[in-house]
């Protein structure tokens, strides 16, 4: 019995700041521990460092403790507008509730030299987090003010859900070595031995179970620059599954402080730091400086389709969303570009606004070229006054040598909050853009079918709210030109003015064809169809979508309906389910990635009665067969 006591102790490597304690790290040895407060000691970076060990029955004695000169710096919340909902205590180890915790508490992972997926399975981290006065208590207020109103709650009763979500999440942290079976798959086949491995598991437990594997893979490393170079050997090209993984954990990684100063380097103002980061997302990092390998290697990998990406697409797009969304941050602070006055920070925005240019608009979307907009007026605001927006818009939009890419910035800035307040204006050049275009050669490459044209223009168009008269006959525009020019502002990858050597195969479509299959999509008196609306009509929380719903159990982007080949479809995209009730009675309930064919009549029925909601019911109605 005495044996297996000493096996259960832990020894808890503590470290104090601004008064308040935090567990840097958990050993099973008193040497580890003792070694590791040792170093930080040297950092002369807390005031206090000790050692607890800790029995198997819980009980606490402190073992090593000394004081150094430095620290006592304040670790608080971050401000953030936006988070992502959990229901339950599993949905907390998704990529995006990660990364609402990376943003919302970044000073305190930074200090623990931790990400969440890391901390979210260990048990004492968690249980000192809630002791954190300056942290614990301000951050499930945050959170509970921003989804309170998703759920139809008072910011006290969501505060409540969430700390029941906190006690669950202890709970599972306490049991999480029955998923050590997982961390050695990791370990012994890579990231398809651990899906292989979880096969057999609830699709709801995978996100656990696989943060868990690569929180176990990263606690080694005590550096960001070891984590990541961790992650990056475990990607495999052609695998998108794996891609998709080793992209999250390393946006997990890089959206922290420390890699955006080695990122940044020693760049001496805000222009420059931000030349630095978007050298890294086009793979442009100088080798000669002072980078890490993992920088390196990562930025090889994000500018493995640049420059010829569209404006959202490119190689690992979460890592890409992470960098992008530091960009913004700077463009949308008060922080001059440059030290030298306005003519230098003329220049320097001139700079950053041609390293942004991608295949059909600037990279970051809507989101970017909103922050674009508004630190251009005032970048080139003369005798005291902003730069008008029209005029800021135009300036902008002529940065562009191709009619694809002034259209899609014009396009994407519709979408953002920002244009969509000056819509007419954006209407009014969007018209006149496509009126100057002659040849389909001027906006891309040929090689496009008709369908994928009429898909892309329509879904970007719909989307920046441009009327549906005007958007029809831009589309039958871009349909009137032959099939060897036609060509797509869908961010297809294939830079302005290249040939394709291949032939172009002939592609005829009837648009107006009388018998054509049609489905008819109704929601709260609004109608929408296929094919008028394009290829998909996506439903779900996202105010782009086709079908928006206020439905807190809704995903954002929920299920998608497809038009392929004549045939519709529908799939689902969430992680709690689609309802499919057809006209003969007959029910089906979808899960994530199922797809089903739609014929006749029926209902797709989204939402939780268990959270007091009224279940969305979209009425479908297929003819023309």
């Amino acid at each position: 019995m005495a044996m297996s006591k000493r096996r259960e102790a832990r020894f808890e490597v503590v470290v104090e700041q601004g008064g308040k304690p935090n567990i840097d790290g958990i050993f099973d040895d008193e040497k580890s521990a003792t070694e590791r407060a040792n170093f930080l000691l040297r950092l002369a970076k807390f005031p206090v460092v000790r050692v607890v060990k800790v029995t198997g029955t819980g009980r606490e004695e402190t073992i090593f403790q000394k004081s150094s000169s430095g620290g006592a710096k304040l670790t608080t919340i971050s401000p953030i507008e936006e988070a992502n909902l959990c229901t339950g205590v599993l949905q907390v180890f998704s990529f995006d509730s990660r990364m609402t915790l990376l943003r919302l508490l970044r000073g305190y992972w930074d200090d623990q030299s931790v990400i969440p997926s890391e901390q979210l399975h260990r048990y004492y981290p968690l249980r000192y987090f809630e002791r954190e006065a300056l942290l614990f208590n301000p951050a499930l207020s945050r959170l509970a003010a921003i989804q309170a109103p998703m759920l139809g709650l008072k910011p006290h009763e969501r505060y409540d859900q969430i700390t029941r979500l906190f006690a669950g999440l202890k709970e599972l942290a306490q049991a999480s070595d029955t998923l050590a079976p997982f961390d050695q798959a990791l370990m012994r086949g890579g990231i398809s031995g651990l899906l292989q491995a979880a096969l057999d598991r609830p699709a709801e437990e995978r996100d656990r179970i696989v943060t868990h594997a690569f929180g176990t893979l990263l606690e080694p490393h005590r550096e960001w620059g070891a984590k990541l170079a961790a992650v990056l050997r475990l990607h495999r090209e052609g695998d998108a599954e794996n891609a998709r993984l080793v992209d999250e954990f390393s946006a997990e990684i890089v959206d922290g402080r420390e890699p955006i100063r080695a990122l940044i380097g020693y760049a001496p103002d805000l222009g420059s730091a931000i030349l630095a980061l978007l050298a890294a997302l086009r793979g442009d990092l100088d080798d000669r400086l002072p980078h890490t390998e993992p920088l390196l290697a990562l930025s090889d990998v994000l500018g493995s389709d640049s420059p010829e990406m569209g404006a959202s697409g490119g190689a690992f797009p979460r890592t890409r969303e992470a960098l992008l969304n530091r960009i913004r941050g700077g463009l949308d602070g008060l922080t001059p570009l440059t030290r030298t006055g306005p003519a230098s920070d003329a220049r320097a925005f001139g700079a950053i606004v041609d390293g942004m240019i991608a295949f059909d608009g600037f990279m970051g979307g809507p989101a970017m070229a909103e922050s674009l907009t508004r630190r251009g007026k005032t970048v080139w605001a003369a005798g005291g006054s902003d730069l008008p927006f029209e005029e800021t818009m135009m300036r902008l939009a002529g940065r562009f040598d191709t009619a694809a890419g002034r259209l899609g910035y014009l396009l994407d800035l519709g979408t953002s909050a920002y244009g969509h307040g000056k819509i007419s204006t954006v209407i009014q050049h969007v018209a006149d853009e496509f009126n100057r275009v002659k040849s389909a050669a001027e906006l891309a490459a040929p090689g496009a079918s008709l369908q994928e044209v009429r898909e892309g223009l329509g879904r970007r168009l719909r989307a920046a709210g441009i009327p549906r008269g005007l958007a029809d006959g831009l589309i039958a525009k871009i349909a009137s030109i032959p099939d060897g020019q036609r060509i797509s502002i869908t961010g297809s990858g294939i830079p302005a003015g290249s040939r394709i050597a291949s032939p172009i195969p002939e592609v005829t479509v009837d648009v107006h064809a009388p018998h054509a299959p049609r489905l008819t999509l109704s929601f709260q008196g609004r109608t929408v169809a296929l094919p008028d609306a394009g290829g998909d009509i996506v439903i779900g929380r996202a105010a782009e979508c086709g079908i928006v719903l206020d439905h807190a159990s809704a995903s954002r982007r929920h299920a998608v309906v497809r038009l392929r080949d004549g045939a519709f479809t529908l799939e689902d995209l969430s992680r709690n389910g689609t309802r499919l009730v057809r006209q003969n009675g007959e029910q089906r309930l979808l899960t994530l990635g199922d797809v089903v064919p739609l014929s006749g009549r029926g209902e797709i029925v989204i939402g939780s009665l268990d959270l007091g909601e009224h279940p969305a019911r979209i009425a479908w109605d297929v003819s023309g067969r």
